[in-house]
This record gives C-alpha cells, structure tokens and sequence, in this order.
C-alpha cells in the first residue's frame, strides 16, 4: 500500500535522519501492519500528494480535507479518527491591526498554501485577495517579508511550526478563528484499484484502532511530546 506523505507540523514530520515521522505517520503505519499491509511511503510535496491520489499511484494519505475540487478521486473512510481542527490567522508581531471577525479579513491580502483546503466559507468566497506560498515555511517567510498582510493556518501545525526559535517574537494570533467543522479522516484514492479494494478491511482496522485507544494513544503521545519540548 502506497502512503503518499507531506510534511504537516506537529503530525506529519521528518526524523533526524529525514524519515517520515509523528502520529499520523504512526496511525498509517499502524493501519498497514493490523491489514497485514506492507507500507511504502513516498515523500513528496501536498501538490504531488493530490495528484498521486488523483491518478491512483498513491493508495492513501491522512491530513488532508476534502472538497468538490477532491470529491472525483478521494475517498474518506469511516470512522473519523479526530475531531475538527481550527484554522487560526496569523499577523506579524508589530501588526497593530485588530481582526475580530471574519469579515474584518476581506480588505486584507490573505496568505494560504498552495493545495490546502481551509474551511468551506473561505474556500468558496471569490471576494477574497489569495497570495500562495508552496510551503509553510515559505508562507512564514512571505507574511514576515509583508507579502502578506496575515496568514491563514492549521492551528495545530502553527503550535508546531512556532516553536522553532527562528520565529520567536515574530507572529502573534489574531483574535479571529475558525473551527472546519469536519472531523479528520484517512482518505484512499478512488482510482486506486489497491485501495478499493481493502477499504472494508481498512475500515475495519480502523474502527478498532478508534475503539481500543490505540489513535488516542498515539495523539496524545505526539501532544504531550511538544508540550516538553524545550521552549527555544
């Protein structure tokens, strides 16, 4: 089974010697191992995840949300593993400027990552100014740089992402937020004859992982390691 990784702090990372790692790894390779799977893992940016998925060279992926743009080739198996994530805005530390609403975003040049569904409001709404960066770390760049007036990110890989001391004192949250309502999903290609194949007995493997702790376990395990880890 073909796992097509991105890298997504806190859940999607890579190890010192640059292996895919984190809890969402773990969960996939967890699923793999309870389905008598063997695992192969490719790396490669979220735009090339989407496509591997779109033409069926990837079986399976995890962190990514759905949308009618995905409906045609991603398929999400039951159960949810979480619940929803929160989509939270970021401005420079010395932006004075008070967000409170969602509307107070609409004259701004809004940051995103290129391939990222945010939630359904946003990714629907034309009157929006979108600048993308390919990655996270770009985005960051390109908000400090005032490419972008703010930043809309995944409020668990901002945790993640700014904890690395080269962005301390750099990024404050707005007071707006947003909950994505979905809870998260493993997702398999459609056009993988593998993955439509095994999706009952995925889904099965999967209920028990929910059911027994085992995807808690490993959430809460990736959870209380950055909370120990030393502030920069």
């Amino acid at each position: 089974m073909v796992f097509a990784f991105n890298t997504a702090e806190p859940y999607k990372v890579r190890d010192a010697h640059g292996r895919p790692a984190g809890a969402y790894v773990d969960i996939i390779r967890e699923l793999a191992r309870r389905s008598q799977l063997v695992l192969e893992i490719e790396q490669v940016p979220l735009k090339r995840v989407l496509v591997m998925m779109e033409n069926g060279s990837a079986d399976i992926t995890i962190g990514v949300k759905g949308g009618p743009d995905r409906d045609a080739y991603l398929q999400f198996i039951d159960p949810p593993f979480a619940p929803s994530s929160r989509t939270i805005v970021l401005q420079r530390s010395n932006d004075v400027r008070v967000l409170r609403r969602y509307e107070d975003l609409l004259p701004l040049r809004v940051g995103v990552v290129e391939g990222v569904h945010y939630f359904p409001q946003f990714d629907a709404d034309s009157r929006f100014r979108r600048d993308a960066a390919p990655t996270v770390g770009m985005a960051l760049r390109k908000l400090l740089a005032k490419r972008f007036d703010v930043l809309l990110i995944n409020g668990l890989q901002a945790q993640g992402e700014l904890r690395e001391s080269r962005y301390r004192g750099l990024y404050r949250q707005a007071q707006v937020s947003f909950e994505f309502g979905e809870p998260r999903r493993i997702a398999i290609s459609r056009r993988s004859v593998v993955a439509q194949q095994l999706s009952g007995v995925l889904s099965q493997q999967l209920a028990g992982m929910v059911k027994d702790g085992t995807v808690r376990r490993l959430l809460a395990k990736a959870d209380a390691d950055m909370a120990i880890r030393p502030q920069p």
